[in-house]
């Protein structure tokens, strides 16, 4: 069975994690960030060579009277003066990130993400807005968005660029050993878990790994990143099983102690990878108890598979259990059983789990038929099916299906796809009549006139 996993970020939650201290402006030692470009520093903006310089008093001081300003509207207002005032000071980049934050507190992500290209546009090694747009991109980015290749592509550069201008960067005199190592390690984390991201999401998890491990040396308390960590090892070829539960719930313990947003859709898919390698949910809170502890599991560290299913006695059943446990043994054990049985035909009873309309009129039908996923937030099957009504099915409603079978995967959960899907037709004009039954209008009801308000 396999578990509907909800979108575990988004602007919303993004605008907490910044206003909370968990985002991407974190501490800045004194000597650096702003001060360090006024100072033409890597991040300065120069242009052939030259270092940037107050044209006259009048910039200055209004370039301080915006650094001051706590309000994020007058900040706003003071930085869009400043371009208007003095359209080609050397400092621009400063004025835009001040956006960024201002913008952040005030809740609104695309107006900021929008200021932090209009920095990298004015100052395209300004650490401040790389440093944003990395951590940013995790929660605003859609998969689905036409442009969504694209988006990966642009963080990726924004990301590696970051770690090169990082990489070059000179510790200023007035801070500390240990301020600016600090500060280095926020921002060079921020970078290795955008590039982490991004490969996660093209599926280049060996590369992924790598990333996020830089990212956990520098920063080992961001669930975050141990939940993107644990999808490489769950996703990988095969499946780290262990490592992958491991990083999952360490996710789980952060994000729980940090009092995250995103605790509980962390904690739910935890749930369902180890339920599902295990058999049962016996021994998950103590990983996550262990994994609060540690960024690495015990050397000895092991998570028994779940035993095979037992017979039932409905011929149907048996037989996806027994494809389950014939492939989620992974490795060329499971290739060879897939061989076997891909391109057969399969099919029997369910009841619709959810749906989702495709853009040529199919619909992806997922199906519970297993009493597991009957009873919880699961799917068995994936029905693809382009038959005329196939839209009108809606949850908990009954159906006869029959397909070939053309994928499958074992992560998080068990899933069967099946290609030419088909419901009987019987099914189809239930879904379709009650659709039509709950779209017609009721009858209205007119009040009688009551025998004392009659002349």
């Amino acid at each position: 069975m396999r578990m509907r996993i909800n979108t575990l970020l988004g602007p919303a939650v993004l605008a907490a994690w910044v206003l909370s201290g968990s985002g991407a402006r974190a501490a800045t030692p004194a000597g650096l960030g702003m001060a360090q470009a006024a100072g033409g520093q890597a991040q300065s903006g120069e242009a052939g060579g030259k270092k940037p310089a107050w044209k006259n008093i009048d910039e200055y001081n209004a370039y301080q009277t915006m650094s001051k300003e706590t309000d994020p509207h007058k900040k706003i207002a003071d930085a869009e003066a400043i371009f208007t005032k003095f359209p080609n000071s050397d400092f621009k980049a400063i004025a835009y990130v001040a956006e960024v934050g201002a913008y952040q507190q005030l809740g609104q992500s695309d107006e900021a993400i929008a200021a932090a290209k209009k920095a990298l546009g004015a100052d395209p090694d300004n650490l401040d807005a790389l440093t944003y747009l990395c951590f940013a991109f995790p929660f605003v980015y859609n998969a689905k968005a036409a442009d969504g290749a694209a988006q990966l592509d642009q963080t990726d550069q924004y990301a590696k660029h970051g770690l090169e201008v990082l990489g070059k960067l000179q510790k200023p005199a007035q801070v500390s050993d240990e301020q600016y190592t600090t500060y280095v390690k926020a921002k060079r984390a921020i970078f290795n878990n955008a590039v982490g991201f991004v490969d996660l999401q093209k599926k280049d998890y060996a590369d992924s790994l790598t990333a996020l491990k830089a990212a956990i040396t520098d920063n080992p308390t961001d669930p975050l990143t141990f939940s993107m960590l644990g999808q490489d090892y769950l996703y990988s070829n095969p499946p780290d099983y262990d490592n992958a539960i491991w990083n999952l719930a360490r996710s789980v313990a952060l994000a729980q102690a940090a009092g995250s947003p995103n605790a509980a859709a962390l904690e739910k898919f935890y749930d369902q990878v180890y339920t599902s390698r295990h058999g049962s949910n016996a021994g998950e809170s103590d990983i996550v108890t262990q994994a609060k502890g540690s960024a690495t599991p015990p050397a000895d560290f092991k998570v028994a598979p779940a035993p095979k299913h037992a017979a039932t006695g409905n011929a149907f059943i048996d037989a996806f259990y027994n494809y389950e446990d014939s492939l989620k043994v992974g490795g060329d054990t499971a290739q060879q059983a897939w061989t076997q049985i891909k391109g057969q035909p399969f099919g029997g009873p369910g009841l619709v789990d959810s749906l989702d309309k495709q853009p040529d009129g199919s619909c992806l039908i997922h199906v519970d038929i297993t009493d597991e996923s009957k009873a919880g937030a699961a799917y068995d099957i994936d029905l693809k099916d382009s038959q005329q009504g196939c839209e009108d099915l809606s949850k908990g409603d009954p159906i006869a299906f029959k397909g070939t079978l053309a994928n499958f995967t074992t992560t998080p959960s068990f899933v069967l796809t099946l290609d030419n899907g088909n419901i009987d037709e019987q099914y189809l004009q239930a879904a379709e009549d009650k659709k039509k039954a709950a779209q017609k209008p009721k009858p209205k009801h007119h009040a009688t006139a009551s025998p004392s308000s009659q002349g």
